[in-house]
């Protein structure tokens, strides 16, 4: 529920277009895509108890015929789609919180950092990455800092063209930090 308002932005973009869920968990993105009018849905998780929920939201959502899933580490994955030259009009990254601990700082943000270049890399011309973190420890401003560095690295021109953030059911209290925790930017990348 705390992606909701920003798959609902997404959404308005997917129609007869061709959409890679990283981190897919049970579908919330992919399918919500799919139901959108997406011609094409690829969810990417590790767990194949997920996988096998997203077959049964496709199903329930009667969109079997448009969503595929691949079971997989994201990060292996999605170099094995560069590899075989896939590309795709929509990727969208929601990964579990990389940065748990503020210990984790370091790895997490390089993890991120290369979760969006592997990303970058699977658009197609004039393509949109939703890039979202659930880490309370990631700021939305390194969040875009990391954006426009894959961009820059890639040789991409980027554009963030939506905010978003979680929901009124996950209010933000402004003395506690932490409350803020959902980062989704939506990015069109050029070449």
């Amino acid at each position: 529920y705390d992606h909701r308002l920003n798959r609902e932005r997404i959404n308005r973009h997917v129609k007869g277009k061709r959409v890679l869920d990283i981190c897919s968990y049970i579908g919330g993105w992919g399918i919500e895509a799919a139901t959108a009018g997406a011609e094409h849905v690829t969810c990417v998780d590790t767990s194949a108890q997920a996988l096998d929920w997203v077959d049964n939201n496709a199903k329930l959502n009667n969109v079997t015929d448009k969503v595929e899933t691949i079971k997989g580490d994201a990060f292996v994955v999605m170099e094995k789609l560069i590899e075989e030259q896939h590309k795709f009009d929509v990727v969208i990254l929601d990964p579990p919180a990389f940065i748990p601990k503020k210990k984790d700082m370091g790895p997490g943000e390089r993890a991120y950092q290369k979760l969006n270049q592997l990303g970058m890399r699977l658009l197609g011309q004039d393509g949109l990455l939703v890039s979202a973190s659930c880490s309370m420890h990631l700021s939305e401003a390194s969040l875009e800092r990391m954006l426009n560095q894959s961009a820059r690295h890639l040789d991409r021109h980027l554009q963030i063209i939506e905010r978003g953030s979680q929901g009124p059911d996950h209010p933000v209290h402004p003395g506690i930090h932490e409350t803020r925790y959902i980062k989704s930017l939506m990015c069109r990348v050029t070449s």
